[in-house]
């Protein structure tokens, strides 16, 4: 472990970056190729679902790289990667490209409780909630905020020896809501403490939209001064104008045409050409063909039959002179940006 070139020293950094970093990102390209992009489309749009409205990209891809691992090493599913992996002759697999394979169908959906936090060390001592008699040292490459003791997190683990690492998208949560979340998850898994850890492998989206959820609520994000703020839901933190290069009418037409677009309380009768017009922006994340069950999981609803699935964006603000757009970040934003520029002519703010 103390070797410079070892990826799971805790002082070597620029190896796990440069092995199992690179590694983990090479790893959805490679695994594309093998099962093919439609397949690997529908595994990511599945995915993208049960995060959903999370759009950490990451995270979706490293859980879906997972999930086609876990079943193909299972044999549910997917014997050409079992069977490239097993193959030490594979020439598309390097020997560092077979280390972060090994590990990340090795990996564990964890939730754990900073113990010590080791001043000065590149690590924190932590215990595993659900085995309690389990502790790991969780490694911090400095790609996050210090964590207290009492700190909670939740996500996927890579394991090596008795050291955890992060992969990007892990929940972090404050000690005041561990009560809660353990709670919560046990009665959402539906089964014994003892066997929660294993339940809890494939149900990481769920269980980490849960802890979020609920440190949310605590924190009293998404309302208006806090707690106290009144409940009103906060704005995007993302705007932007334009000035109406057409009538409002004719740009209100074109978003109701698409099918983006979903009007926010219509006029039943007429037009309102003095006020503002409002459209909230649900997407499916990459959608294609009708969402089929896949192989190895359970069914899948259509997120088409539940506008509740579908991923909210931004929304749009349609003035009199004015057309402001709105988005959850900067990404989103250029998106919208570009579809809404296409479809009503605007000119520079």
């Amino acid at each position: 472990m103390t070797c410079p070139f070892n990826p799971f020293n805790p002082d070597a950094p620029k190896a796990f970056d440069a092995i199992v970093g690179k590694g983990l990102a090479a790893a959805s390209r490679w695994l594309e190729k093998i099962v093919g992009p439609s397949e690997w489309a529908r595994r990511f749009d599945a995915m993208d679902r049960r995060f959903a409205p999370e759009r950490d990209l990451p995270l979706i891809a490293y859980e879906t790289q997972w999930t086609i691992m876990s079943l193909a090493l299972k044999g549910h599913a997917f014997p050409e990667v079992k069977e490239a992996l097993e193959d030490e002759e594979e020439q598309s697999l390097k020997n560092d490209a077979r280390l972060v394979f090994e590990k990340l169908a090795q990996s564990q959906a964890l939730l754990v409780q900073v113990t010590d936090s080791n001043p000065s060390l590149p690590y924190y001592t932590v215990r595993d909630i659900f085995s309690p008699g389990d502790e790991y040292l969780y490694v911090d490459f400095g790609d996050q905020e210090p964590l207290e003791r009492g700190a909670l997190m939740f996500g996927r683990f890579l394991v090596h020896e008795n050291c955890i690492y992060v992969i990007p998208g892990v929940f972090v949560g404050t000690a005041e809501v561990l009560g809660t979340v353990v709670e919560s998850i046990v009665d959402f898994l539906d089964t014994e403490v003892e066997g929660i850890n294993e339940v809890l492998q494939g149900a990481l989206p769920e269980v980490w939209n849960l802890c979020t959820s609920i440190q949310d609520d605590h924190d009293g994000v998404g309302e208006l001064g806090g707690p106290e703020g009144g409940g009103k839901p906060a704005e995007d933190p993302c705007r932007v104008s334009f000035y109406l290069d057409a009538e409002k009418h004719d740009a209100v037409a074109a978003l109701q045409r698409h099918p983006f677009f979903s009007e926010v309380d219509p006029l039943e009768f007429g037009f309102d050409p003095l006020g503002e017009t409002v459209f909230d922006i649900h997407v499916l994340p990459v959608s294609s063909p009708p969402v089929q069950s896949l192989e190895g999981e359970e069914d899948l609803e259509d997120p088409r039959d539940d506008e509740g699935q579908v991923v909210r964006v931004g929304s749009v603000y349609v003035g009199p002179e004015k057309l402001t757009i709105t988005a959850m970040n900067g990404v989103e934003m250029e998106l919208i940006k570009g579809l809404v520029l296409e479809i009503v002519a605007l000119s520079g703010s």
